[in-house]
């Protein structure tokens, strides 16, 4: 493995290849794409001080168009990731889901002017680790949270409204017995979700093998539709939460994604 990274705009089918500042590992480290203004794209990659090989914590900020990195020193965790990965970027500041040794369960932020981490609020709902839980953007301007219950296939889904700082709402509850659960205890694969044109929920998950990607829609109170989407040669299709753009991105060239190592297919 050569150690890069491939940042891609998929609308304006740009890309470019950025070289990490140390080793890394899918099963520890994070990575999220923010700027500070619209012509200064960064890229946060952390670790946690829990990981599976008990490796130090760390925190660097990559600079996109000079592709240079910097260490910010002088953070402290007393937080941990929750598993699988659920990290995002909205308004180009990083959210991620974090928990604290009690198993409590809020939103974090990074924030790339101050370097820090900064916790913005607590789940609207108690944490279980048996229970899938995914962190989303809803209508492109606001954080949601999705939370399913292990036993009885109940999904919830909560918006954060800014203007309350300390205010959830809950936006939908799917309530169908049959529903499959969206991802398999102890998984490190994310789930994605949206509402399509129609207001309908779409959950895109892996499967229990972890070598697809499937689609479930939910198209009356009662009744759902999953649809196989991938069965790729990647073992651990990780998924990346992102609003669309054309704003140029500095260091960026024509698409060229020939080095990368996974099968591509396109779907209508």
């Amino acid at each position: 493995m050569d150690n890069q990274l491939l940042v891609r705009n998929p609308l304006l089918k740009e890309t470019t290849w950025i070289k990490c500042g140390s080793d890394f590992h899918q099963r520890d480290d994070a990575y999220s794409l923010g700027y500070l203004s619209h012509c200064d794209y960064r890229i946060l990659r952390f670790r946690c001080a829990s990981n599976s090989r008990n490796r130090p914590s760390r925190v660097e900020v990559c600079e996109v168009a000079s592709k240079t990195w910097k260490v910010i020193d002088n953070i402290s965790f007393d937080w941990f990731l929750s598993v699988p990965l659920s990290i995002l970027s909205l308004r180009g500041t990083p959210y991620c889901i974090g928990l604290r040794e009690d198993h409590t369960a809020f939103v974090q932020s990074y924030d790339f002017y101050k370097e820090r981490f900064q916790p913005i609020d607590e789940l609207p709902f108690s944490y279980d680790e048996l229970n899938p839980i995914a962190l989303e953007i809803y209508k492109g301007d606001r954080l949601s949270v999705l939370e399913q219950c292990h036993k009885t296939r109940k999904i919830c889904i909560w918006v954060k409204h800014w203007l309350m700082l300390t205010s959830w709402t809950k936006l939908v509850v799917v309530d169908i017995p049959e529903f499959p659960l969206i991802y398999p205890r102890l998984t490190l694969l994310s789930t994605n979700y949206y509402f399509d044109k129609n207001n309908r929920l779409v959950i895109t998950c892996n499967d229990t093998d972890m070598k697809g990607l499937s689609i479930i829609r939910v198209i009356y109170d009662k009744e759902f539709q999953v649809i196989k989407a991938d069965e790729g040669e990647c073992g651990f299709p990780f998924l990346c939460s992102y609003v669309p753009s054309f704003v140029r991105v500095p260091g960026f060239s024509k698409q060229d994604t020939s080095r990368i190592r996974w099968r591509k297919r396109r779907f209508n």
